[in-house]
């Protein structure tokens, strides 16, 4: 017989901010009682701050706090950090950082995220999907690491993770967030039907609009990023409305593919990252106090 433990959840991104566009899941399954662990690669100090937070000096400490301050709002654990250097993209990549974490050997990246698996058992892992979201170098680089460290982890036997998935975003939506940002947005002159995700390719779909704010809220964490306070998620501004309004699609609804599993999938699609493990203990007393959906039409 199975013996089962609490359940746990093993995030694996790129950046400071990375987590927010999921954030209701992880919200909603910390609320269930799972383990919800992020593991962040870098601290994203090759971003730009904005200039709504003045003249920073450490730019990589002050996102990591935030990053802090984010993980709080969503109710998970503080994150771990795996102090890679942030790669930067375009024409600011950082060919010439030896610690850049796209130049790192993808064996070192694979041997520090399985140190982590080690450390917390979790029964799933999460990470970007094959494109790496929109195809930037860092989330490329922890996408094939963790789904290397995924596949190596099974020497650890009987506590070895049994499901991976990767977020990603429905190709209506990433195609709408084209149309919403062009000319400055980070998917500019990508296409919608390679970096899009067909509905019949969803294993997990979480309906997110109940937990919207607590998104929002969230993002303000990293004000550094993105500019908006907590503030202005409650009486936003004309600028501050456009930018909540480009991410509203991808907040209310979270999708994600199956990369991987050790274990049977009882239906398809799945009704949770957990569905048929029989390892994970769950607490489902407010099972059904937020509302999910797999349903392919929403």
């Amino acid at each position: 017989m199975t013996s089962s433990r609490r359940a746990s959840l093993l995030v694996v991104f790129a950046h400071p901010d990375d987590e927010i566009f999921h954030g209701g899941t992880l919200m909603y399954l910390s609320q269930r009682g799972v383990r919800v662990t992020l593991a962040c690669a870098t601290n994203g100090e090759a971003g730009k701050a904005h200039p709504s937070v003045g003249t920073v000096s450490d730019l990589g400490a002050l996102r990591v706090e935030e990053l802090r301050v984010s993980c709080g709002r969503l109710g998970i654990d503080p994150p771990v950090l795996l102090g890679f250097h942030d790669s930067a993209r375009g024409e600011r990549q950082r060919h010439d950082d030896p610690r850049a974490l796209a130049n790192v050997d993808m064996l070192e990246v694979e041997a520090a995220i399985r140190q982590v698996i080690e450390e917390v058992t979790p029964h799933v892992i999460l990470t970007f999907d094959p494109h790496g979201s929109y195809y930037h170098p860092d989330h490329l680089a922890v996408q094939r690491a963790t789904t290397a460290a995924f596949f190596a982890s099974g020497a650890m036997g009987a506590t070895a993770p049994e499901r991976l998935f990767y977020a990603t975003m429905l190709s209506d939506v990433f195609r709408g967030l084209a149309v919403k940002s062009r000319g400055r947005g980070i998917v500019d002159g990508l296409d919608a039907d390679v970096f899009g995700t067909a509905p019949e390719m969803i294993a997990v779909s979480f309906d997110a609009a109940p937990f919207v704010r607590q998104k929002f809220l969230a993002l303000a964490a990293h004000r550094s990023a993105f500019g908006v306070t907590e503030e202005m998620v409650s009486r936003p501004p004309s600028g501050a409305r456009e930018t909540l309004d480009a991410f509203r699609p991808l907040f209310e609804r979270e999708v994600f593919v199956l990369g991987g599993t050790r274990v049977p999938t009882p239906r398809w699609p799945l009704n949770d990252f957990f569905d048929g493990i029989a390892a994970a203990e769950l607490d489902v007393s407010n099972a059904q106090s937020i509302p999910s959906s797999n349903r392919r039409d929403s």
